[in-house]
């Protein structure tokens, strides 16, 4: 899976678990800037997350994925190959 695609597609879950549109979605976005970024949503944005790519997040990596940048790059070192 390319870096582009992976993007993309976290980008898409993103928008549809935090009801916003895509355009809305960027790498400084944090659980304080967006208003719909509720602990709940996390949950959920981490089950559509690991649904979709086929991986498994640690409590320790799901509680320090606070931005959408910090999410990205943890979805990517899980995709690296090893």
């Amino acid at each position: 899976m390319t870096t582009d695609y992976m993007e993309e597609d976290l980008r898409g879950l993103f928008a549809q678990v935090m009801n916003l549109s895509a355009s809305q979605v960027h790498s400084e976005m944090d659980q304080d800037s967006c208003g719909t970024w509720t602990s709940l949503n996390h949950l959920m944005l981490i089950s559509q997350i690991e649904s979709r790519f086929g991986v498994r997040f640690a409590n320790q990596e799901i509680s320090t994925m606070t931005t959408y940048g910090r999410v990205a790059q943890t979805l990517a070192n899980h995709l690296s190959p090893v």
